[in-house]
């Protein structure tokens, strides 16, 4: 274990697909979550480089671009680790930057604003990561924890754990019960859903370092809420675009094609919009124009492209599902394409959309217990957290699998962070 002065203090970082937060171990062994922009504790995993590359994150990086602000946005950028786009370069700017530099503009903000609230450097983090950043696929888990783990050591951290986000999760929430219980921990978080099985105890935490034994399963895939936004757009907002349409073949104009799909997918995942946005994507859309049977759909698309705004419609498609968590009844909107492109979408047209997605999250849950050698009945304690667990799909689900559970939904965006900080209690 490593002794930590008097002057030192550590943070647990949550960097996630959609939103992170930053938890503050103060010498005194208190908690405070940090403020990353104004008074808000969760910030937008989004970075902005305006065109005299100066960067903006969260909630002002987005509002820039909305405003139609020259530059580049990038989301979901964790969805980038451990897979081939990390040997990529973008363009930005008339400049070629590699990913791994784009995380790391974002992470050391996050110790940035966790040092202007500590007061000084911060040289211990625990970090949060998912059970698994990629389904079946130990190579890329290992090259994604180890990408995030140099990252963190540039950015001037010197010690540097990893906690599972579901078990950290359950670490804030053991503070609020009085007795020993079994708990499912179900996080679904932008980018993945986890799922651990863990025993809680009010004192256990204080009388052991090592909780290994209390962890009787854990597991995870490669589904949240980004997908639900992508499966929402290629449902309600491609058709518009061409998706499904015909177009004539270049060399027998009586034989007709379905449209490739590759640029409505591009277009509907956060991660990949910049390469709908690219010279080679619209000289594509542009030639299947000239021979769609359906041009205007294919006007549309080209529209988006050529003005950037592949992020903005998607936005709109994240909008209605979150509205969709309240309301039977939403709607698609996007001026920029006319104001008559208005698209109503029902929660049964959303729930409908994400049936796959749902299906596995379900799946993985029944999964869990299998590793835990576990049934419903065993466990006495649900704990909820992740924006995507706001969804009543999801909510009618797992309450309707674990009828004579307790449910625990508070703080569902600070709960992870919260608890990498608790794990650094023990760790340093």
């Amino acid at each position: 274990m490593i002794v930590m002065s008097v002057s030192t203090t550590a943070c647990g970082i949550d960097f996630g697909t959609s939103n992170s937060t930053v938890a503050l171990l103060s010498k005194t062994q208190k908690i405070d979550m940090v403020r990353l922009e104004k008074d808000k504790q969760t910030l937008p995993s989004v970075i902005f480089f305006d065109a005299s590359d100066k960067v903006y994150f969260g909630r002002e990086a987005i509002s820039l671009y909305l405003q139609g602000e020259e530059g580049r946005l990038l989301r979901s950028i964790k969805s980038i680790l451990g897979t081939s786009l990390m040997q990529e370069k973008t363009r930005i700017n008339k400049r070629n930057i590699d990913f791994t530099q784009i995380l790391t503009h974002f992470i050391k903000h996050l110790k940035l604003k966790a040092e202007q609230q500590a007061g000084h450097q911060i040289d211990n983090v625990v970090m949060g990561r998912p059970v698994h950043f990629h389904d079946n696929n130990p190579e890329a888990d290992s090259l994604a924890e180890n990408t995030l783990k140099e990252i963190a050591l540039n950015l001037g951290f010197k010690n540097i754990i990893f906690q599972l986000e579901p078990i950290a999760a359950a670490y804030k929430h053991e503070e609020t019960i009085n007795q020993e219980k079994l708990a499912l921990v179900i996080d679904l978080g932008g980018g993945t859903s986890d799922f651990t099985v863990m025993r809680l105890s009010p004192n256990r935490h204080e009388t052991t370092t090592s909780r290994e034994q209390d962890i009787l399963a854990t597991y995870g895939i490669r589904v949240g809420g980004t997908n639900f936004d992508t499966s929402l757009s290629l449902k309600t907002i491609m058709p518009h675009l061409g998706m499904g349409s015909l177009y004539r073949d270049a060399f027998d104009e009586n034989k007709h094609l379905t449209m490739p799909l590759t640029i409505y997918n591009d277009l509907s995942d956060w991660s990949r919009i910049y390469k709908a946005h690219s010279f080679e994507a619209i000289k594509q859309t542009q030639d299947l124009k000239n021979r769609s049977l359906e041009p205007k759909k294919l006007e549309r698309l080209e529209l988006i492209q050529e003005e950037n705004l592949g992020y903005a419609l998607l936005e709109e498609a994240e909008k209605a599902k979150i509205d969709l968590s309240d309301k039977d009844l939403s709607k698609i909107c996007f001026k920029d394409l006319g104001n008559d492109f208005t698209l109503p979408v029902t929660r049964y047209d959303f729930e409908t959309a994400i049936s796959d997605h749902t299906n596995r999250i379900k799946g993985a849950i029944d999964h869990t217990l299998k590793l835990a050698d576990l049934n419903t009945d065993d466990i006495d304690l649900i704990i909820m957290t992740g924006g995507s667990t706001e969804l009543p799909v999801i909510h009618n689900m797992v309450r309707k699998k674990f009828p004579n559970s307790l449910f625990s939904e508070d703080d569902k965006f600070a709960s992870v962070g919260y608890g990498l900080a608790r794990q650094a209690m023990n760790s340093f």
